[in-house]
């Protein structure tokens, strides 16, 4: 347990450094060079039957969603016992105010030029989210294979939203990734402050 709490402690030191370096791209206004091939890529990509994909994966990124699903899984784990029901709404609350404050302080347009690009927060909160019930995944009793099912699934899910957003041009690439940087940085320092066996032993 203390190599695994030494793993997820150093990836979540190079998450947040990723973010705070993208962080301070976007604030300068700066662009990747991939930012606008990647944006050209995937509308060259765009087709009628991908349309309704695209808005389906977007929209469970939102809040409108993601809100929803967080009381769902709160109420699911604290009628099971689980111990980590209580930290749900924190986690929740938490992301919330990491990604509203960066869009703030960074505010960078997106493609459209509707302002607070960075981070996408879609794409921070589904992997907060749907990390989150990665975790959960492998900390309840259930088959190995459902375990491993589910984690493709949900790391499928994540990727598909974050493709979403570039899709619809409603954020750069840059901000796709420092929703995956952010989010996978607030989600382990969350979980090595929330979970007992992912803390150093006294």
């Amino acid at each position: 347990m203390e190599a695994l709490r030494w793993v997820v402690l150093l990836l979540a030191i190079v998450s947040v450094l990723a973010y705070l370096v993208l962080a301070v791209l976007a604030f300068n206004q700066q662009f990747l060079d991939v930012d606008h091939a990647a944006l050209a890529l995937a509308q060259s990509a765009r087709h009628p039957h991908l349309e309704s994909l695209m808005h389906t994966l977007s929209a469970v990124g939102s809040g409108y969603a993601l809100v929803p699903l967080s009381v769902g899984m709160f109420v699911l784990l604290w009628r099971h016992g689980h111990r980590a029901a209580r930290f749900v709404p924190v986690m929740v609350v938490g992301a919330y105010v990491v990604f509203a404050l960066t869009k703030w302080v960074v505010a960078r347009p997106r493609p459209r030029l509707s302002p607070y690009g960075f981070p996408s927060a879609h794409t921070f909160g589904a992997v907060v989210f749907f990390g989150g019930l990665i975790y959960f995944l492998w900390t309840i009793e259930l088959r190995r294979i459902w375990q491993w099912t589910g984690t493709v699934f949900l790391v499928l899910l994540i990727l598909g939203v974050a493709a979403s957003r570039l899709y619809l041009r409603a954020h750069w690439l840059s901000d796709v990734l420092g929703g995956v940087a952010g989010g996978t940085a607030y989600l382990l320092f969350f979980l090595l402050a929330a979970d007992p066996r992912l803390r150093p032993s006294r």
